[in-house]
């Protein structure tokens, strides 16, 4: 049976894509069996509309094991998450989760252990929404905190923008090639070659 593992980050997880390769490779899985969307928000960015993620859906359309570091590199949407998990279990899916060893299997057949399963399912993506609303919640607050107090400057970004811009003009390539180049996810070279020209040298 085919095992993937699948992988997520965005800008404000304090994962990385290797930490994910290397969880990956910890469980047994060959590297192109692991599939990691980089620089995609869990929150705002449903599952199918990801590159990565379409890859997983269709290599387990007849079932396999999916491996993840927790839920939430699905989704942090509640019904997102329920309803990809959902997807996933009629497939006959086996999703575990490397952080906890937890599993959900989609092969279980027993209707009280599948009730069970699916109200676990059901209780962690509420929570992880409830989560991700509550950091959100209290980052914003800090910030206007800071703010008042005069000593909020804002995120230092990855990478100079008119750097970015500059060697993209003389030598061009694609976001990924630059990423590689600058050392950097490709969310943060799409918004360097998206920044506003009048934006001052950044550090």
């Amino acid at each position: 049976m085919r095992r993937i593992y699948y992988g997520r980050v965005s800008t404000l997880d304090g994962q990385t894509a290797a930490s994910q390769y290397a969880d990956a490779a910890q469980r047994g899985i060959e590297r192109d069996d692991v599939f990691i969307d980089e620089g995609v928000s869990g929150y705002h960015v449903p599952p199918l509309q990801r590159e990565q993620w379409q890859h997983v859906e269709r290599d387990l359309r007849k079932g396999g094991v999916l491996v993840v570091r927790w839920l939430d590199r699905i989704s942090r949407r509640y019904d997102e998450l329920h309803e990809t998990m959902q997807r996933l279990m009629k497939r006959g899916v086996r999703v575990e989760c490397t952080l906890n060893e937890m599993a959900f299997d989609g092969q279980e057949t027993d209707a009280t252990r599948k009730a069970i399963r699916d109200a676990i399912l059901a209780f962690m993506a509420a929570q992880g929404e409830a989560d991700y609303r509550n950091r959100r919640e209290m980052q914003a607050r800090g910030i206007a905190v800071a703010k008042q107090e005069g000593k909020y400057k804002g995120r230092k970004h990855a990478v100079n923008y008119e750097e970015v811009r500059a060697y993209h003009a003389e030598h061009g390539g694609s976001v990924r090639s630059l990423a590689d180049h600058f050392g950097v996810g490709v969310a943060t070279i799409s918004r360097a070659l998206n920044a506003s020209i009048d934006q001052g040298p950044s550090t």
